[in-house]
């Protein structure tokens, strides 16, 4: 009787003990940082001699000037990004999920995904080079406008704001596009043609039916390129840098001056908190939005 006890309790333990050194790991890689950054944001003098001072990092963060111009950027930048990335994106895949040579939509497929394969330093070079005063983009305006137009996308601060939405917008549409493709490619051909039996044409059948079936993938990659957009960082460094006069500063970069220009862990310990608690918020949202997806 104790032997198939024990043989019954080894059994139901096996499993856990196969991935114990798995998630030790992770414990070990991913909470001890965070815990680590949780204690420091309660602390000042850390690199010297660290002193608890309670909430008073907290407050410092939440009183500095550059804080409520952060929170609006990050979420105008937020919105915008997102929403132009589904739009591009739901474009750019019913395109590419027509009916045409094999051969062809291969080919560019290969290209929309282009943006992805690119590291942020070379988007960012690349684009900065283009947005310069005597960069392509204002020549082909100038040619267009048949004068010469010099406009400073990167140094004037709404302009710089539009500029970061297009690169990040022409970077990161790929996802929400390939996301996109997999959920059309759901869609039964037979519920088109039915629709067509019906008299519905192609932007009927676009708003009554591709959109609809769409919604659940809309929501899920919506949400999670909100987290990711919120919480980017090297493109924008790379780019602006968090100028013009702050005006494109986001919690991240935000973060990373107050740590490794001015040298105030404590205080970016604590920003760096709030930016966590806000990503929690986004993944909830997002576990939610999976939950009902799979239902």
């Amino acid at each position: 009787m104790y032997n198939t006890i024990i043989k019954t309790s080894i059994k139901k333990v096996k499993p856990y003990l196969f991935i114990f050194p798995a998630a030790f790991m992770l414990g070990l890689i991913i909470l001890f940082p965070v815990i680590k950054v949780f204690i420091y944001s309660f602390q000042d003098n850390i690199i010297q001699e660290p002193t608890f001072v309670g909430l008073q990092n907290y407050q410092t963060v939440l009183a500095d000037a550059r804080f409520p111009k952060m929170i609006r950027f990050t979420l105008i930048f937020t919105l915008g990004s997102v929403a132009m990335h589904i739009i591009i994106g739901i474009v750019l895949a019913v395109l590419l999920n027509t009916r045409i040579n094999r051969a062809v939509l291969t080919v560019f497929r290969v290209v929309f995904v282009f943006p992805w394969v690119f590291t942020a330093a070379v988007v960012a070079l690349v684009w900065q080079l283009m947005l310069q005063p005597q960069g392509v983009v204002n020549a082909v305006i100038s040619l267009l406008a048949g004068k010469t137009v010099l406009l400073e996308w990167l140094g004037k601060p709404w302009l710089a704001i539009i500029s970061i939405m297009i690169i990040n917008a022409w970077r990161g549409y790929p996802t929400c596009m390939v996301s996109f493709l997999a959920g059309l490619q759901n869609i039964p051909e037979e519920m088109y043609e039915a629709a067509a039996l019906d008299g519905a044409g192609r932007i009927k059948q676009f708003f009554a039916l591709t959109l609809p079936s769409l919604k659940p993938v809309i929501l899920s990659v919506g949400l999670l390129d909100a987290i990711w957009t919120m919480n980017l960082f090297p493109l924008i460094w790379l780019t602006t840098g968090g100028g013009p006069l702050g005006m494109t500063e986001t919690i991240a970069t935000l973060t990373y001056r107050i740590s490794f220009v001015e040298f105030n862990f404590g205080k970016a310990s604590a920003l760096a908190v709030i930016s966590l608690l806000l990503t929690m918020i986004g993944v909830v949202f997002y576990m939610r939005a999976q939950r009902v997806t799979d239902e």
